[in-house]
C-alpha cells in the first residue's frame, strides 16, 4: 500500500494493520523478578512510579518515573522491580508494516525511529516520556481494553503517533551529516538489506555508493562505532533471528547459516556466540520455548 493511502485505508474501513499485540498498566511488588525472555514484538515500558531495572545482554538499564524504554525485537532481557516496587505502562507492537509502507521515503518523512530500527543500530532506546507521549500510549491501552467501535483503527492511529513521537525524539539528536542523514551510509545500509545473503565486500558496496572503500569504512566507524564487516555480521545475525522466528523455530541451522550469507554453520556459530554472548542452539532454544513470553 502506498504511504499516501495509509490514512485513507484506515479511516475508510479497509483491514486494520493489527500492529498492536497488547497493552496494560501493571503494578509490580518490591523485588519482583521476571526471568530472561525475548519476543518478536517491540516492547515499550513507561515507568509510572517506583523504579524498574531491565537487563539486556548483561547491560542494566534503570527506569525512574517518567522514563521509558523501547526494547527491540528478539533481544533477551529480564526485569527487576525496585525496593519500593514499581508501576508500568507496557505495550507490545509490530513496526514491520510501517517500515514497508514508508520504505522509500523514511528519510524524507523524518521517520528517524524507523530508520534507526532498519539500520539495526541499537538494541534498546531509553528516553524521558513527554506528557503527549504518555497520553498517547495510555489512550492506545484504553482503546484496546474497551473495544469500542473502530477501536482497532484507533489503535493503529495512536501507534503511528507514537512512532512519530519516537522519531521526533530520536531525530532531536540528529546533526547534519549524521548516520541518519548521510546518504552514502543510508545507501550502503539499503544495499546490505538487499544483498546480505550474497558474498559482498566493502569494496563492492563502496563502489555502489560512489565512495572509496576507505571513506565507507570511515563512515561506519564514525557513525556506528563499528567497521563495515562488524555491521554486516550483526545484520546477518539479526536476519537469522528474524527468519527463525518467521518459521516458528523450525529452521535448520545449516540452512539458516547459508541463507544469511555466513557460508558455513561453523562460521555462523562462531560469529553468533561472539556477538550475542550465547551459542545459537542456546539462543534459539530459549526462543522456541517462549518467543512471546510477556507479563
Amino acid at each position: 500500500m502506498p504511504a499516501d493511502e495509509y490514512l485513507q485505508a484506515v479511516l475508510l474501513g479497509r483491514d486494520t494493520l493489527d500492529a498492536v499485540d497488547n497493552a496494560a498498566v501493571r503494578a509490580l511488588p518490591p523485588g519482583d523478578h521476571f526471568a530472561t525472555h525475548l519476543h518478536s514484538t517491540m516492547e515499550l515500558i513507561i515507568c509510572t512510579g517506583g523504579s524498574i531495572t531491565l537487563t539486556l545482554f548483561r547491560t542494566p538499564v534503570t527506569l525512574a518515573p517518567g522514563e521509558y524504554l523501547v526494547v527491540y525485537p528478539q533481544i533477551p532481557h529480564c526485569s527487576d522491580a525496585g525496593a519500593q516496587g514499581c508501576g508500568i505502562l507496557q505495550l507490545h507492537f509490530h513496526t514491520e508494516v510501517f517500515q514497508r509502507l514508508f520504505s522509500d521515503t523514511l528519510q524524507d518523512r523524518e521517520l528517524y525511529f524507523l530508520i534507526d530500527l532498519a539500520m539495526k543500530r541499537r538494541r534498546f532506546l531509553k528516553q524521558t516520556a513527554s506528557p503527549q507521549f504518555y497520553d498517547c500510549a495510555l489512550y492506545l491501552k484504553e482503546e484496546l481494553e474497551q473495544k469500542r467501535p473502530n477501536y482497532r483503527r484507533m489503535c493503529d492511529l495512536y501507534l503511528f503517533q507514537l512512532i512519530l513521537l519516537l522519531s521526533r525524539q530520536v531525530g532531536a539528536g540528529v546533526a547534519p551529516g549524521s548516520s541518519l542523514q548521510n546518504r552514502h551510509l543510508m545507501t550502503a545500509a539499503q544495499y546490505i538489506q538487499q544483498h546480505y545473503a550474497e558474498k559482498i565486500t566493502a569494496a563492492q558496496v563502496a563502489e555502489y555508493c560512489g565512495v572509496t572503500p576507505r571513506r565507507l569504512s570511515a563512515l561506519f566507524s564514525q557513525h556506528l562505532n563499528m567497521n563495515f564487516s562488524t555491521y554486516l555480521i550483526y545484520f546477518r545475525i539479526n536476519r537469522a533471528v528474524e527468519l527463525m522466528d518467521l518459521h516458528g523455530g523450525n529452521y535448520p541451522l545449516t540452512r539458516l547459516a547459508l541463507d544469511t550469507g555466513f557460508g558455513s554453520l561453523a562460521h555462523f556459530s562462531a560469529m553468533f556466540k561472539e556477538k550475542m554472548g550465547v551459542a545459537p542452539t542456546r539462543y534459539f532454544g530459549l526462543q522456541k520455548g517462549g518467543p512471546d513470553i510477556i507479563r
